[in-house]
């Protein structure tokens, strides 16, 4: 009459596959955000830079002077949308980590076995276990 609880090996597992996910989502975005602030910040120090070596020349200066503007207002705005699909990937992740979650605890549907998400992992994680010898006869062909 009662529900046998699951075990604490297989609720630990979501558990661990869930907040890995998570972390390596939040890493992704991590990663990606610092490489794209440190593109603007060069972006940003080279217009700057052009703009200080442009002022010695009086002639040139405006129309120069605006492409650099141009270029820098281009720059910001490119980056602008960069953040906003970064982060936009970082929900989805987020969202898809979730929802492996709650099919895996409720088990709707099949539930794909974690190890078969790694890309090292083989298509079936029996195969892992198997003895050095079965496992030479088997890719043999014999």
């Amino acid at each position: 009459m009662w529900i046998q609880p699951e075990s604490a090996q297989c609720a630990s597992l979501h558990l661990t596959d869930l907040f890995g996910s998570l972390l390596l989502a939040q890493a992704d975005a991590a990663q990606r955000l610092h490489f794209l602030a440190g593109r603007l910040l060069l972006g940003a120090t080279s217009s700057c830079l052009r703009g200080q070596a442009l002022r010695q020349d009086d002639v040139l200066y405006a129309v120069d002077r605006a492409e650099l503007d141009n270029r820098l207002n281009l720059m910001i705005e490119a980056g602008a949308e960069g953040c906003v699909t970064i982060l936009q990937g970082l929900i989805d992740e987020a969202g898809a980590a979730q929802m492996r979650w709650v099919r895996s605890v409720f088990a709707v549907g099949e539930a794909e076995h974690p190890a078969l998400r790694l890309a090292f992992s083989g298509p079936d994680p029996l195969t892992l276990a198997l003895r050095q010898g079965v496992r030479a006869r088997l890719s043999a062909g014999g």
